[in-house]
């Protein structure tokens, strides 16, 4: 390997190392709820609050467990400490790639001013159903 290629190597990882602090926020410390469908199965969900809004992510899975594509998507609404709704997003979620492991990624931005004010995630399927 020449120095070029050492040096160059060396910055990228400094990069990558750099933005992985920048690139997730704080745990968002309220309740995020999941509500699945009798065809979708919300697996995960993880949030985090960032500068404008919240980011939501995570894996849904098909219950009878068939790869390729299923109509639907996930809606996402935040509410505040007394229940009214504050923001509300809607995101699709990707391909279901192959039968051995049956997950689909789902990233989801929740826009709000201020995310403290939210309280709590409502992570639904809408099945059947486009955006």
């Amino acid at each position: 390997m020449n120095i070029k290629r050492v040096k160059s190597l060396a910055s990228v990882l400094a990069l990558i190392t750099a933005c992985q602090g920048c690139a997730s926020g704080p745990r968002f410390p309220g309740a995020v709820h999941l509500v699945s469908s009798a065809d979708i199965e919300i697996e995960s969900a993880t949030a985090r609050q960032n500068l404008g809004g919240i980011r939501i992510a995570g894996d849904v899975r098909r219950t009878n467990g068939y790869a390729g594509t299923f109509p639907g998507h996930l809606h996402v609404t935040g509410r505040d400490a007394a229940g009214h709704v504050v923001a509300v997003t809607d995101v699709n979620w990707g391909e279901f790639m192959n039968r051995r492991f049956r997950l689909a990624y789902y990233k989801a931005f929740l826009e709000v001013g201020k995310p403290s004010s939210v309280a709590s995630i409502d992570v639904e399927v809408l099945a059947n159903r486009l955006p």
